[in-house]
């Protein structure tokens, strides 16, 4: 039976640990990690909050990273593509492939990684930790949902499910389209761009939520 996961790690010998602590108020969330052609791994991921400047410095002279390439610049966040180098002590996503582990939620601040994950079984969480033990690495269990007679994580976020009932009310999520992104955005107080990305993100976890439920099945 699967499990979710909700731990963290903490380690300086983990990706990013020093951009993140060189500017601690910065919290990265990582949009989506892939293996490249190369056999290097790709991540894309959010800088949220903090001064983004003096954290822009300090992800391009992280010796974990290399082809850093900032894709939006907005006015309380920035989203970056980079790649981890070969300098990086720990590379824990080939880990997440073999054990058939799914990312739900991955985000960092202060060197200090916070994870939501869907393990296969209960064998491949005890597998991951012995990884992070060898590793030196610490792991820090925060919760597990799966368990008989426990209950299944919420997959949004309340902002996330509130973007959803707005985008719904107004129209903005019939098809065909009847209502617009500004309204949503109007209603949350925040910019249409802002508003784009959390109706999405919600999109994206209810789909990943409803596919590994399939899997399961």
């Amino acid at each position: 039976m699967s499990v979710i996961v909700e731990f963290s790690l903490d380690s300086p010998r983990l990706n990013l640990h020093g951009a993140t602590t060189t500017v601690p108020g910065v919290t990265v969330d990582v949009e989506s990690v892939d293996a490249d052609v190369d056999g290097g791994v790709k991540t894309m991921a959010w800088a949220v909050g903090g001064c983004l400047d003096a954290f822009d410095d300090a992800l391009r002279a992280d010796p974990t990273t290399t082809d850093v390439v900032l894709i939006d610049d907005l006015p309380d966040r920035r989203l970056y593509n980079y790649r981890t180098s070969e300098q990086s002590e720990v590379q824990l996503y080939t880990d997440w492939l073999e054990l058939g582990a799914a990312q739900l939620h991955v985000e960092c601040q202060d060197g200090t990684w916070f994870q939501r994950v869907r393990f296969p079984d209960r064998d491949a969480l005890a597998e991951f930790e012995s990884t992070c033990e060898t590793e030196d690495i610490s792991f820090t269990l925060h919760r597990i949902y799966g368990d008989p007679g426990s209950a299944e994580p919420d997959p949004l976020t309340d902002a996330q499910r509130e973007a959803l009932r707005l985008g719904l009310d107004c129209g903005y999520l019939d098809v065909p389209r009847t209502g617009s992104l500004s309204v949503v955005a109007d209603e949350l107080g925040i910019s249409e761009q802002s508003a784009s990305e959390r109706l999405r993100r919600a999109t994206r976890n209810l789909a990943a939520d409803a596919l590994a439920d399939a899997t399961q099945n």
